[in-house]
């Protein structure tokens, strides 16, 4: 079956592993706070609210907010942008962000940063949300964990053969997942806050590759 080159295997792959790496980059560097794991940033504000932490509470606040806003103008854009580019004009604010960023010492809140970064990534994950005609999510992995153990038992269990692909495609997101965030946190070791560069290179290449075989298919 011939798939959209937005629900390639491939894409959605290396989407999911810069999900990982830029993730644990804003864990690791800004504050313990993940940038696209929310229920995560949940949890951590419920910490800071019971401990009294102010700046722990608008940390994970404003990251929740920037997260759902980049969600709904994703959804704004795809209803008036009438391009075939859209997914890939979408990629450009979480390349743009992570440059600045790079740039700006480690003195700068975290308020400021994280925010930024959670709504870049909440306009990648709405643009790219399908692996061959699946939903997914390429910033986080709780689902495709989910996902991938429901599918293997079906085909495992009950004996539905039709799930192998499903339960194939989401366990290589997992795998994409975490070893973005290894690689991340292994970079950062001798990068430190400048690890965020090399997603620029990363999504940069992605999404390069991708308008090349839109342009393909639609010239």
């Amino acid at each position: 079956m011939s798939w959209k080159p937005s629900e390639a295997r491939s894409l959605a792959i290396a989407l999911t592993f810069s999900g990982g790496f830029i993730d644990a980059y804003t864990y690791i560097q800004r504050g313990h706070t993940l940038s696209a794991g929310q229920t995560g940033n949940v949890i951590f504000f419920a910490s800071s609210l019971t401990s009294h932490n102010v700046m722990g509470m608008l940390n994970r606040l404003s990251t929740f907010v920037a997260f759902v806003i980049g969600l709904g103008l994703v959804g704004y854009l795809h209803s008036h942008m009438k391009t075939h580019y859209w997914r890939g004009i979408c990629l450009f604010p979480i390349l743009i962000i992570c440059g600045i960023i790079g740039f700006l010492p480690k003195s700068v809140p975290n308020y400021y940063i994280v925010p930024a970064i959670a709504f870049g990534l909440a306009m990648q994950n709405a643009s790219f949300s399908k692996i061959q005609g699946m939903a997914y999510n390429n910033v986080f992995t709780t689902g495709n964990l989910k996902n991938s153990v429901v599918a293997w038992s079906a085909y495992f269990f009950g004996e539905d053969k039709k799930q192998y692909n499903a339960a194939v495609n989401y366990m290589l997101l997992v795998v994409a997942f975490a070893l973005g965030a290894i690689v991340s946190a292994i970079c950062q070791r001798a990068l430190g806050i400048r690890t965020i560069w090399l997603a620029i290179i990363l999504l940069g290449t992605i999404n390069t590759i991708y308008l090349f075989k839109l342009r393909h298919i639609y010239s």
